[in-house]
C-alpha cells in the first residue's frame, strides 16, 4: 500500500506528540491508559500500519522496503549510507548471524569466486537450511525463556527431561514453524495435543515446558506456588508481548495501562494448570518425590505401559497400610507381648515403606517417556491479593486477557478449561498490536545488537520509542503475511542495503594491513587510515554496521570448530546420576559440570550455580528472562584466554591441523588465517609470523623439548595468538 504524503506526515506529527507526552509521563502527567491524556493509546498498543512505501531521494540505494525507511531518515539528516562490505566479511557476518559458527575457507573462497546473479541470496538460502541455524536462533529464545536443566530450589534438583524442550525450540526454528503456532504450543500444547493428530501429541506436550520451567523455590511441593504462577505471568508478558507485569501483583502498574483486577485474571489461568514438580530433598522425615511429569503418548497409549507399575504401587501401598495396621495393633497390646513380633513388623513396614519410595520417586513408570510439561488443572477465577500477599484474598477476577488490549470482551473458555488456549488463541490473531511486533524486533536487535525498540521486552510506557516506527509495523506486516515465518523476515533484513553495509567508512579500513605481533601474543591492527576511519557503533540510524564481540557461545564454538574439535551431532540426555541415588539438599545442593565438545546450546544449565565459562562472558542468567545481554569486559576474561586448559587445549588441535594441511611455513600461516578469520594474511603479516615462530623455537631448544614437540609448541603460541585476538572475538 502506498501512502499519500499527507497521512505518513500526519502518522509522524502523532508519534513525535506521544514523545513529549511521554516525558510528562514521567512526571505522572500521563493516563496510564493513555499515550496522550485525550489522544490515541500508547502507540504499542495502536493497530500494526497498513504496509507502506515511503519516497526516498536515491532510490538505487534501496534493495527493498526495509532500505527506503532507513534510507528516509539518513536523507532527513543528510547522512550518506556506508559502504557495501566486501565478500568476506559480508559472509563471516552471515554466518555468525545465522549458525553462530565461523565459515569455513571452502565457504570463504565460494563466496568470492561465485559470479551468480545473486551470490549473497544463496549463501542466506543455504544457511538457513544449515540444522546450525536452529542451534543459533534457539539459544537467544533460550534467553527469553529463562531454560535451564536445573528446578532452582533449594537443593536446585536436576531435570533431566528439560532437554526435550531445549530440542523442541532448536526444532522449530529449524522448520521455520510459524511464530503464531509456536507461541499457542509453548502456552496450550497440552490442551491442542489432545484435539490431534497423534503424531504431533509428544512435541506439544514438551512444548509446555516453556510453563513448567517456572522457577521453583523452598523445598515442599509447591511451596510459595504463587511466585511459580508469578514467573510464568512475567515471562509470557516479557517473551510474547513486550510487556512487564510483575507491579500490577500488589497495585494497578504505575505507568502502563496493566491493572491488579488484569494481573489476577491472567493469574487465574494458570492457577488453573499443573506444573510438574522435580522432586527435594529430605524434609522432616518425608521424600518428596517427583510428580506432575506428561507422558508423550496419549492416555489411551500409554494405559499398557502403567498398568504393571499401578498394580505394583497400589499391591505396595495396601502391603505398607496392612502393616501400620497390624502394628498399631501390636503395640496396642504390647504389655502382653514381647516386643521381637513389633520389632518384625516395624522392619517389614520400613521395607516396603523404602521399595515404594523407590517406585514413586522418579514420578513415572519405568518404560514410559515423560517430558517437564504442564497440564490442565482445576479451573478457578483466582482471587485478588491484597499487597499480592496469597494469604489475604479478595474478590476472584474472571479469567480473561487484559482490558488494556482485549476490551471488555472476557476470553472464550470452555467448561473445564483453564483458558489457556483462549489466551494463546488471542495472543496470536492478527489484529493483536503486540505479538508480532515485539518477535520482529527480536530478530531485528539479533541481527544489529539493538532492536527498532531498545527494550526488546518492555514496549509500554517507561520503554523506548521506536527509532524506526514505520519500519517496525511494515515488518510485523510482513510477518503475518508470511504465515508468520521467521525465516521471511531474516531474508527481508540480510538481503537490504542496511544490512550488507561495511562497518567502516573506508571500506575494508585498513584490515589486513599488518597485524603484528607483540609480548605475550596480543596483536594490535596497524592502520595508516585509522585516524580518517570511522567505525559504527550500536548506532540508531544505521549509517554504518555495528560491530559487535561475539557471544559466549560463538567464542567457545568457534574455537571448537577451527580447532576441528567440534562435535555436531545433538547429545542425548546430561549424565546425571540415577534418580534412586539423588541425596541433595538446600545444605548440599546440586552443583555439577558436564564437559563436551557439543555446541554451547547443549550444555548443561544450572540455576543456583551459572556456568562458569558461560557467566565470565556475558551469558544470561537462567532464574529470570534475559532479553539483552550485558557485553563486560573484565581482566578474568584475558586470565581465562592466557592459561584456561580448554584454550590451551584448542590451540593445540588447531596447530596440529594446520600442520597437517600444509607444509610450507608460509603457506601454514595463510591457513591458520583463513580458518580464524576467513580471510588470507598479508605479506606483511605472513612475515611478522614466521618470525614469532622463530623465536618461539629459539626459546624453546632452551629447553630439553624434541623437534616434534619444539614445533608443535611453537605452532600452539602461534594458533592462540589467532584464537586470542579481536579479528576473532569480534564480528564486523
Amino acid at each position: 500500500m502506498q501512502w499519500g504524503n499527507n497521512e505518513l506526515l500526519s502518522w509522524k506529527m502523532r508519534f513525535a506528540l506521544q514523545k513529549v507526552y511521554l516525558l510528562l509521563g514521567t512526571c505522572g502527567m500521563v493516563l496510564a491508559s493513555d499515550a496522550t491524556p485525550n489522544g490515541p493509546p500508547h502507540w504499542a498498543f495502536q493497530p500494526v500500519l497498513p504496509r507502506i512505501s515511503p519516497t526516498v531521494k536515491n532510490p538505487k540505494w534501496a534493495r527493498n522496503e526495509v532500505d527506503r525507511f532507513i534510507l528516509t531518515k539518513l536523507e532527513a539528516t543528510e547522512t550518506l549510507p556506508g559502504p557495501c562490505a566486501d565478500r568476506r566479511t559480508l559472509l563471516r557476518r552471515a554466518t555468525y548471524d545465522l549458525t553462530g559458527l565461523p565459515p569455513t575457507p571452502e565457504e570463504v573462497e565460494a563466496f568470492v569466486a561465485d559470479q551468480s546473479a545473486e551470490p549473497f541470496n544463496n549463501v542466506v538460502e543455504r544457511l538457513l537450511a544449515s540444522p546450525r541455524y536452529g542451534e543459533r536462533w534457539g539459544r537467544h529464545w533460550m534467553d527469553v525463556v529463562r531454560y535451564a536443566d536445573t528446578a532452582g530450589d533449594n537443593a536446585d534438583y536436576p531435570v533431566p527431561e528439560a532437554r526435550l524442550y531445549r530440542d523442541y525450540i532448536i526444532e522449530s526454528f529449524n522448520v521455520d514453524k510459524p511464530y503464531d503456532q509456536f507461541v499457542r504450543e509453548q502456552l496450550a500444547g497440552d490442551v491442542l495435543a489432545a484435539q490431534g493428530p497423534i503424531d504431533r501429541y509428544a512435541e506439544r506436550v514438551t512444548a509446555t515446558g516453556f510453563l513448567a520451567l517456572s522457577r521453583r523455590y523452598a523445598t515442599a511441593p509447591f511451596e510459595f506456588a504463587h511466585l511459580i504462577i508469578e514467573d510464568a505471568i512475567e515471562t509470557t508478558g516479557r517473551a510474547f508481548m513486550g510487556m512487564t507485569f510483575r507491579c500490577a501483583r500488589c497495585h494497578d502498574h504505575k505507568y502502563d495501562p496493566m491493572t491488579r483486577e488484569d494481573y489476577y485474571a491472567l493469574y487465574g489461568l494458570f492457577e488453573s494448570t499443573q506444573f510438574p514438580y522435580a522432586g527435594s530433598e529430605e524434609f522432616q522425615s518425608k521424600k518428596f518425590p517427583r510428580s506432575g511429569f506428561r507422558p508423550l503418548v496419549p492416555p489411551e497409549k500409554y494405559q499398557s505401559l502403567t498398568a504393571a507399575h499401578d498394580k505394583r504401587l497400589a499391591s505396595l501401598e495396601a502391603g505398607v497400610k496392612e502393616c501400620e495396621k497390624e502394628l498399631a495393633s501390636e503395640k496396642k497390646g504390647i504389655a502382653n507381648r514381647t516386643n521381637a513380633a513389633t520389632q518384625v513388623l516395624e522392619n517389614r513396614l520400613k521395607t516396603l515403606n523404602t521399595e515404594l519410595a523407590g517406585v514413586k520417586r522418579p514420578g513415572s513408570p519405568a518404560g514410559l517417556p515423560v517430558a517437564y510439561a504442564v497440564a490442565e488443572g482445576k479451573p478457578v477465577d483466582s482471587g485478588l491479593q491484597l499487597r499480592g500477599e496469597p494469604n489475604e484474598p479478595g474478590q476472584p477476577v474472571r479469567r480473561r486477557a487484559p482490558k488494556f488490549l482485549a476490551g471488555e470482551q472476557p476470553l472464550n473458555i470452555p467448561d473445564g478449561a483453564s483458558g489457556r488456549l483462549p489466551f494463546a488463541e488471542w495472543l496470536t490473531r492478527p489484529d493483536n498490536p503486540l505479538t508480532a511486533r515485539v518477535m520482529v524486533n527480536r530478530i531485528w536487535q539479533h541481527h544489529f545488537g539493538r532492536g527498532l525498540v531498545a527494550t526488546p521486552s518492555n514496549f509500554g510506557l517507561r520503554g523506548d520509542l521506536p527509532t524506526h516506527p514505520e519500519l517496525l509495523d511494515h515488518l510485523a506486516r510482513r510477518f503475518i503475511e508470511s504465515d508468520w515465518s521467521v525465516k521471511a523476515v531474516h531474508r527481508l533484513i540480510m538481503r537490504s542495503s542496511t544490512y550488507q553495509q561495511a562497518s567502516e567508512r573506508s571500506g575494508e579500513g585498513g584490515k589486513g594491513q599488518g597485524a603484528v605481533i607483540r609480548d605475550q601474543g596480543s596483536v594490535v591492527h596497524q592502520d595508516s587510515h585509522a585516524a580518517s576511519r570511522t567505525t559504527a557503533p550500536l548506532t540508531t540510524d544505521y549509517s554504518l554496521f555495528p560491530r559487535r564481540r561475539l557471544s559466549a557461545e560463538e567464542i567457545r564454538d568457534s574455537m571448537l570448530s577451527v580447532a576441528g574439535s567440534l562435535d555436531l551431532r545433538r547429545p542425548g540426555s546430561h549424565p546425571f546420576p540415577k534418580i534412586s541415588e539423588w541425596q541433595w539438599t538446600q545444605h548440599n545442593p546440586f552443583k555439577e559440570l558436564y564437559d563436551s565438545n557439543h555446541r554451547s546450546v547443549y550444555l548443561m544449565i544450572q540455576r543456583l550455580q551459572r556456568q562458569p565459562y558461560l557467566s565470565l562472558f556475558d551469558a544470561p542468567d537462567a532464574n529470570v528472562s534475559t532479553d539483552v545481554r550485558t557485553d563486560s569486559t573484565v581482566p578474568l576474561q584475558a586470565l581465562y584466554l592466557m592459561n584456561n586448559k580448554f584454550v590451551q587445549d584448542q590451540a593445540s588441535a588447531f596447530a596440529r591441523r594446520v600442520m597437517n594441511t600444509a607444509s610450507k611455513e608460509a603457506d601454514r600461516v595463510k591457513v591458520a588465517c583463513t580458518m580464524a578469520w576467513s580471510r588470507e594474511p598479508s605479506p606483511k603479516e605472513v612475515a611478522r609470523a614466521e618470525q614469532f615462530l622463530s623465536q618461539c623455537r629459539e626459546v624453546l631448544r632452551r629447553t630439553e623439548a624434541t623437534e616434534e614437540q619444539l614445533e608443535q609448541e611453537a605452532w600452539s603460541s602461534y594458533t592462540r595468538v589467532l584464537l586470542t585476538a579481536n579479528e576473532f572475538f569480534f564480528l564486523d
